[in-house]
């Protein structure tokens, strides 16, 4: 099995507990049991994840029913069948659904929270405590949205499940010109 990839949280969860180990759970699934734990990190006294890692045997993946190919690659990239590369490229082709200010048109405005844009893979993706304005645009629109912020930006992509993902927004932009580029 391959490891799963180190996120932003799973560094932060390991910060606060140095010379532990720190489980990875499956997030498709409902509740946390010893057949949702995927395998686990040794953290060292820092609290840094190290290269140790031990699969958990008794790990059962539940099936997932995608709502398009964003999230069938979101899945692929946590199981490591996939890379970042593939996930921008997903993204950018993709529909996504953002978070909106009603007091504004859609699609011309990002909310954004400090230094991150939530994206969402799919409307079923989206928080339901979350207030209930959205707009959609497409992955292509957001990097260039995103490129002509005056900061950087990570865009946190979540799908179903609580999957999430971060990507800097100048990663978007950086697949954009790789794609006119070879054309």
């Amino acid at each position: 099995m391959v490891k799963p990839l180190i996120t932003r949280e799973m560094r932060e969860r390991a910060r606060r507990a140095p010379s532990n180990w720190l489980h990875v759970i499956d997030p498709v699934h409902d509740e946390v049991s010893a057949e949702a734990v995927i395998g686990r990190y040794l953290v060292d006294e820092r609290g840094e994840i190290t290269d140790q890692y031990v699969p958990n045997p008794r790990y059962r993946p539940r099936e997932v029913v995608f709502d398009n190919d964003l999230e069938s690659v979101m899945y692929l990239v946590r199981r490591g069948y996939a890379d970042k590369g593939d996930l921008v490229d997903a993204v950018l082709a993709a529909e996504l659904v953002l978070p909106a200010d009603p007091s504004r048109r859609p699609r011309e405005h990002l909310v954004v929270r400090g230094d991150v844009v939530d994206v969402f893979s799919s409307r079923r993706a989206c928080p339901r405590d979350w207030p209930p304005h959205w707009h959609r645009f497409l992955g292509v629109e957001l990097a260039v949205v995103v490129n002509a912020l005056e900061r950087p930006v990570t865009v946190l992509v979540t799908a179903q499940g609580g999957l999430q993902f971060e990507l800097p927004g100048e990663a978007l932009a950086d697949g954009v010109r790789e794609a006119v580029s070879m054309g």
